[in-house]
């Protein structure tokens, strides 16, 4: 099997006479354009306030400590401590992110794969869905499959700088 290669990227931008140029990864490069935003396009700092976009990167240094995917991309986490809808939200946080990395086909779960990763029973399952799609953390992907949210992803994030206060 091949060793996965970081992927280099290469920007340039002029923005209200201030040119920038950097490469490096996309996680090296995409907080250096954050801030060379905000500072050549001060309405961007504003807009950016508003404007939530999840951190990814953070989300998935906290998530790799409560789960892992196998080589087969099967989802599983590592602790069974956690309440149903937390679970449920790190588990389909972790489809969402392996699908934006090409691990998965799918950003979404079936009732049955997020029974396993979670070790809960379906109806367990079930019956936490039907509440976490009322309050918008998850939503309906194709039939019988479920995907997190804007607003799932921005709970999660809550969640975990929440348990960061009081750890």
């Amino acid at each position: 099997m091949a060793e996965a290669q970081t992927r280099q990227v290469r920007i340039q931008i002029d923005a209200n006479g201030l040119h920038y140029e950097s490469s490096g990864t996309a996680e090296e490069v995409v907080p250096q354009i954050m801030r060379f935003l905000s500072e050549a396009v001060p309405t961007y700092d504003l807009a950016r306030r508003l404007i939530y976009v999840p951190d990814l990167a953070a989300l998935a240094d906290r998530t790799s400590e409560i789960g892992k995917m196998t080589s087969t991309s099967q989802l599983l986490l590592t602790r069974n401590d956690m309440p149903a809808e937390r679970s449920i939200s790190v588990v389909l946080f972790m489809a969402h992110l392996a699908a934006k990395i090409a691990k998965r086909a799918a950003d979404s779960l079936n009732i049955e794969e997020i029974s396993t990763a979670v070790g809960k029973a379906p109806k367990t399952i079930r019956n936490t869905i039907v509440n976490m799609q009322r309050a918008g953390l998850m939503e309906r992907a194709d039939r019988g499959s479920y995907r997190i949210t804007q607003k799932g992803l921005m709970e999660l994030e809550k969640s975990f700088r929440q348990s960061n206060e009081v750890a």
